[in-house]
């Protein structure tokens, strides 16, 4: 059972995780160098609009960075209950961090509040959740992205089937790669894994206007092969 009356520290980690993931190092860089990403190609913060602005090697940096910031804050909260060591911590979320952190990527308040999709937040989040899961959702993103050439559609349906399996029993049972998913009121994780998908696919609505339109770009990875 939840206790409502950790609702309080729940929110202060959502508020806290929030306000590192309106760190939007894409945006800051590409300001620094006069050409504000947000203003050129999707006139997105995140790393598909830097792969294709920038560069693979901007991207791989916008990407790892938009993952960490999710992932960090949820395991400094899973450390600091496990520190605590205290049954009554039950009602503490770990997710909630990444969940702050996904919400300040796509709605950052230093920038005006218009940043990126989330999707790579979303990538640093089942990260913290499972270890395996991540590496399959890593997989299972290249080989879609490869054969359909659309990020935005391989976005979508990711988080769409591993939000869903994030409901899998044996995340909660003692599966020692789902750590973090031990000692919380269960499908904690995966009730929030889910609203981000949510968010995601509505962050996409253009892309699915573009793709009925057959207006969407195709990823050319020849193009950022040299």
């Amino acid at each position: 059972m939840f206790d409502w009356r950790y609702i309080w520290i729940n929110l202060l980690i959502f508020i806290i995780a929030y306000f590192i993931g309106s760190i939007n190092i894409s945006i800051l860089i590409s300001k620094k160098w006069n050409k504000d990403i947000r203003q050129h190609g999707s006139h997105n913060a995140g790393s598909t609009n830097a792969l294709r602005v920038f560069g693979f090697k901007f991207a791989i940096l916008v990407f790892i960075f938009d993952c960490l910031k999710s992932f960090i804050p949820t395991m400094i909260v899973f450390l600091f209950k496990k520190f605590l060591n205290n049954g009554d911590t039950k009602s503490i979320i770990p997710l909630f961090a990444g969940l702050g952190a996904f919400i300040g990527h796509i709605i950052p308040c230093y920038f005006k509040f218009k940043g990126g999709k989330g999707v790579a937040s979303f990538f640093g989040m089942i990260l913290a959740f499972d270890l395996t899961t991540f590496f399959m959702l890593a997989l299972f993103y290249l080989c879609l992205v490869l054969i359909t050439k659309y990020v935005s559609l391989t976005s979508v349906i990711s988080a769409i089937v591993f939000a869903f399996l994030s409901f899998i029993p044996y995340y909660y049972n003692e599966w020692v790669l789902s750590f973090i998913n031990q000692n919380i009121p269960l499908w904690s994780h995966s009730y929030i894994l889910v609203g981000c998908t949510i968010i995601i696919m509505l962050k996409h609505i253009p892309n699915y206007i573009r793709l009925i339109k057959k207006e969407e770009s195709r990823l050319n990875l020849m193009k950022f092969s040299n």
